[in-house]
């Protein structure tokens, strides 16, 4: 495993043990894009758990970009027979050929500064690689194809109290450089459905909310990942605005369990919320809590133009997780749980 850590151990062996029909992926082929982020280094991680330890023998193929950083994410899967890491743009037509019986299409970027610094790849692997991979998975007659989406393509609330279900639909400014995101999401949605209609393709959608875990990037420039970050290595709280806005989150555990939700329970061309409800709290109320858990206080920061143009313009966006929960999933952090799980673990590595 990527992360030793005692709690991460035991988060990824809870995923693992869920009561969900992993017999599906018995002795099939799995191809997972962005295999090295944070949310595919827990599905790597868990589907190996199940392999090793309760004989699932489903092969992983982990396609990413850089070699690099897949050695040194699953350096201990390297060689074994259920593990292989595959060398793959999406962007450019899938010529590679190994069996597939499932897709699950994680890769996209998913942090501000990358918005605004990447953004025609930011589109491109979300509506041009999606379709490459929908493609692929057309010819290879697979099983089922899950594409990744985000609570982005909620967009702005119409009223500050909405609660987003799955049919709800806010306001995005399109002609905005910052509308790349939510508008690649929702095309590759429209793809997915475009692909269910004319080839019979098998597709379910999860929404993710706003995710964060131990196996983020550290240099991840999501607000709440910088708060992490200066929690970790004992600073004051960098807050760039009131920090009013409220959001849902969910850990990265608990969202690769509703991934698997809706992998193996989900109906096809439904898409699902993954979001904890339990308790929603503002910016400010985030980073009240880990500057407490730091010890130290919350300061104030103008953000620069490059970030600005990066950051949301969502005032509160907070997600219903009915239509998941009726499915069998349910969160096992709530916010406060999994941030402090998150300092302590990424302790133990930054430190």
């Amino acid at each position: 495993m990527y992360i030793n850590h005692e709690i991460y151990v035991a988060d990824v062996a809870s995923v693992a043990n869920e009561n969900l029909p992993w017999e599906k992926l018995s002795g099939k082929n799995l191809l997972l894009t962005g295999a090295s982020g944070l949310i595919g280094t827990v599905i790597v991680d868990v589907l190996m758990k199940k392999n090793r330890a309760d004989n699932l023998n489903v092969k992983i193929y982990a396609a990413g970009r850089n070699d690099k950083i897949a050695a040194e994410r699953f350096s201990d899967y390297f060689g074994d027979k259920n593990f292989e890491f595959v060398k793959l743009d999406v962007n450019a037509p899938i010529e590679k050929n190994f069996p597939v019986d499932f897709i699950i299409h994680a890769a996209s970027n998913t942090h501000p500064l990358l918005y605004s610094t990447k953004p025609v790849e930011t589109m491109t692997t979300n509506i041009i690689g999606t379709q490459n991979l929908l493609e692929f998975g057309r010819r290879k007659k697979i099983s089922r194809f899950v594409f990744v989406s985000s609570v982005e393509i909620y967009g702005k609330a119409l009223n500050a109290e909405d609660i987003f279900d799955e049919n709800y639909c806010g306001y995005i400014d399109c002609n905005t450089l910052r509308a790349g995101y939510p508008e690649a999401k929702r095309a590759g949605e429209a793809l997915c459905q475009a692909y269910i209609s004319r080839h019979n393709l098998d597709v379910v959608i999860p929404r993710l909310s706003r995710i964060y875990g131990a196996t983020m990037r550290l240099d991840d420039s999501k607000a709440m990942s910088e708060f992490i970050m200066n929690g970790v290595r004992g600073e004051n709280i960098v807050l760039k605005s009131q920090g009013l806005p409220k959001f849902s989150y969910c850990c990265a555990t608990d969202a690769v369990r509703g991934i698997f939700y809706c992998l193996l329970n989900g109906k096809c061309g439904e898409a699902y919320n993954v979001a904890d409800s339990s308790e929603i709290l503002s910016l400010r109320e985030i980073a009240e809590y880990i500057s407490s858990l730091a010890g130290k206080k919350v300061v104030f920061e103008l953000p620069n133009e490059l970030q600005a143009k990066g950051f949301s313009k969502a005032v509160n966006a907070i997600m219903s997780n009915d239509k998941l929960k009726a499915l069998g999933w349910s969160p096992k952090d709530d916010t406060r749980s999994g941030v402090k799980k998150t300092v302590e673990i990424l302790k133990s590595k930054v430190i």
